[in-house]
């Protein structure tokens, strides 16, 4: 692995930097403040563990090989329970802590509350998969490391309409951020595409009974139900659905990789997609043996999490300081091969110019590719 001291695998794109806050009075001496953020409780727990796992990898690395312009990165965790519980602790992380940068959140349910506090601080911000697509356009300093719902939304209708050959469809979304967003961009394709959304039903984050919304969707006798629902909801819907005898596909995002999920007993047969995201045995085996992660079952959110740390050094390493204006702009020009993609490039929204996604489906307890 290329590793930020050397800086051996960073090379100038040449991206457009958007216009920028005034410069702030650079630290020079002392550790470098590096906030996370992310749920290491809740319903996507294993998220945030795993994306910790990784980030805490990089930065052992990191100071391993003296740090980041001779200063060590301290890096200050912070729970936000993948929800709004995230406006605390990015407060905590901005105005307390005064952190010089900013990896995570995970969730869109949290990034979209709490990232325009960041904003205002001018703080950068890398997300390691929060995905709503309207996320970037919060600020000039926000970026992430995962694709964009914008793809996402698109790719889930393509194979609901070319693979599964449905037409007539539902939509049962989670009312936050990252539903309202990929339920958007998913039926204005799939309309595009010559497909019928018969219907549209939001709930609640946190929503456990769906038998109204399920027996209506029934009674409309579609092909198919997309429902970009978070991981609680989305074990409390498939499960209902079974009992109600709605034997059509149940397509989900990418929220259904979380282990919660897939483990619950009650979603075998769901079918969801997620960006193709590389999670090498070799790299697995390194962030086994980080202190306290020994047990972690090391799956996507890892080498996101690892690879969010090493962009935002890299950047500071090239900026020659923790400036904030100035490690943004080197994050605009920045061109890694990281873990979890060979490729990692920003557009002038802070976003991946490249998304691949992969369509997979719930079998004994595990996530298998989508055979049909």
């Amino acid at each position: 692995m290329f590793l930020i001291a050397g800086c051996s695998n960073e090379q100038a794109t040449g991206n457009v930097v958007k216009s920028q806050p005034t410069t702030s009075p650079a630290t020079s001496q002392g550790d470098i403040k590096l906030g996370w953020i992310g749920p290491l409780t809740g319903e996507a727990a294993s998220f945030g563990q795993n994306a910790l796992a990784g980030a805490t990898l990089a930065v052992n690395e990191i100071n391993a090989q003296g740090g980041i312009n001779g200063r060590q990165i301290k890096l200050i965790t912070e729970d936000d329970k993948c929800s709004a519980a995230g406006v605390s602790a990015m407060q905590k992380l901005v105005n307390a802590n005064n952190v010089d940068a900013i990896v995570g959140p995970a969730c869109s349910a949290s990034a979209g509350p709490a990232v325009p506090i960041a904003v205002q601080a001018g703080t950068p911000v890398m997300m390691f998969s929060a995905s709503a697509p309207g996320l970037t356009a919060l600020g000039d300093r926000v970026f992430r490391v995962y694709p964009s719902d914008s793809f996402q939304g698109k790719e889930a209708a393509k194979f609901m309409f070319e693979t599964l050959g449905a037409r007539k469809v539902a939509i049962a979304y989670v009312q936050n951020d990252w539903g309202l967003g990929i339920q958007k961009v998913f039926a204005e394709e799939f309309k595009r595409l010559g497909g019928q959304v018969l219907t549209v039903e939001s709930s609640a984050q946190g929503t456990i009974d769906f038998r109204t919304e399920i027996a209506k969707i029934k009674n409309l006798d579609v092909d198919a139900v997309y429902s970009p629902l978070y991981v609680q909801d989305g074990v409390a819907f498939v499960k209902q659905a079974k009992e109600a005898g709605l034997n059509v596909p149940l397509v989900g995002g990418d929220g259904w990789t979380a282990e919660e999920f897939l483990k619950s007993g009650q979603t075998e047969g769901a079918i969801f997609t997620v960006a193709k995201i590389d999670e090498p045995e070799a790299f697995k085996a390194r962030v086994h043996a980080v202190k306290g992660f020994e047990s972690v079952d090391a799956n996507l959110f890892a080498s996101l999490g690892y690879d969010a740390v090493k962009v935002t050094a890299a950047a500071m390493q090239r900026a020659g300081t923790t400036d904030k204006v100035k490690v943004t702009e080197q994050l605009y020009k920045t061109s890694y091969r990281g873990i979890s993609s060979p490729s990692i490039e920003f557009d002038s929204e802070g976003d991946m110019k490249v998304a691949v996604y992969e369509v997979k489906q719930v079998r004994n307890n595990g996530a298998v590719p989508y055979q049909g």
